[in-house]
């Protein structure tokens, strides 16, 4: 297997009895290093009490590969590749924010009041206000477009394990759900493996690899299978696009989440904190990837009701 017993560990523990997925690859080769879907139990040691103690709900589920969420801001890095691509003046302008902003029937309430802002910082302080008036701009059949080029609505073969394929509705949608859909709420659900590819092609140039979990086998006789290909994704982002949105995801670092906290990391990531309904703690996500050529790493990190993306999942 490609997978790293002591990152499984590390990041289970990490993951600190929370429901959740946390999972590294390299965007390079698709070997996945580490994938870890929470709860879970020793299957050498299954606990009596598996199918009634709370604790262990969802334990036969692997989150990463089975399962889609409410995305929240992560996804405003697809919006962002739609505004970059199809608003020609997008890095000229500014966008004020005081709070929220009222788009025909919906009010879209923002994490704060990030007054005047260029794209970059509304990008960095995860601006609900902007980035849903650049959604209503953009329409839904070109966030559709962007969406499916991403790889978001499609399913993976991992090994011969298909991914979840994640959902979007579009249809007859009004100018204030599409302002809300635009920021990854709504409607919009995602699934993370999918996610974590997407942000390895952002890191790759356009493409990345597909993951994969199997290195090699061995059969009755002994003789090794032959080495794994890999085999890489479409294009799901323009090379230029995703240039300048490793340079915005690098920013958020610097600017919002801080360079301290990643030591001897050139990281580029995106938060999202995503509202999963009324009286209930949101999901927290943290997705991206390591600008290294030694360590060619995209990852994905979500918490269930976890609360802030970059306080938590970070």
């Amino acid at each position: 297997l490609t997978i790293d017993a002591r990152y499984n560990y590390e990041a289970y523990q990490a993951l600190n009895g929370h429901a959740g997925t946390v999972a590294v690859y390299n965007y390079k080769t698709g070997e996945v290093l580490c994938m870890v879907s929470a709860p879970s139990y020793d299957p050498l040691h299954v606990p009596a009490d598996i199918e009634t103690n709370d604790r262990y709900e969802g334990a036969y589920l692997n989150r990463f590969l089975s399962s889609t969420f409410t995305p929240g801001t992560v996804y405003k890095t697809v919006t962002l590749a739609a505004a970059l691509e199809e608003i020609p003046d997008i890095q000229d302008r500014t966008w004020t924010c005081q709070g929220s902003v009222q788009i025909g029937d919906e009010t879209i309430i923002c994490s704060g009041t990030h007054g005047e802002q260029h794209i970059g910082d509304a990008f960095a302080n995860s601006c609900n206000v902007a980035f849903a008036q650049i959604a209503v701009e953009l329409g839904a059949d070109t966030l559709r477009k962007y969406t499916e080029k991403a790889g978001l609505t499609d399913s993976y073969s991992v090994d011969g394990l298909p991914t979840a394929k994640g959902s979007f509705s579009w249809e007859k949608i009004t100018d204030g759900s599409l302002g809300w859909a635009g920021v990854g709420q709504y409607k919009d659900q995602v699934n993370p493996c999918a996610l974590m590819v997407y942000m390895g092609a952002i890191a790759n140039g356009g493409k990345a690899a597909q993951p994969y979990l199997i290195q090699k086998t061995v059969n009755s006789l002994g003789l090794p299978s032959l080495p794994h290909l890999t085999r890489e994704t479409g294009t799901l982002v323009s090379g230029k696009t995703a240039d300048i949105l490793a340079d915005m995801m690098a920013d958020n670092v610097e600017k919002t989440y801080g360079t301290k906290r990643f030591p001897n990391m050139e990281l580029c990531a995106k938060s999202g904190t995503a509202e999963v309904g009324e009286g209930q703690t949101p999901h927290a996500w943290f997705a991206g990837f390591l600008r290294n050529e030694d360590a060619p790493y995209a990852f994905v990190v979500l918490v269930e009701n976890g609360g802030g993306g970059s306080s938590v999942a970070g």
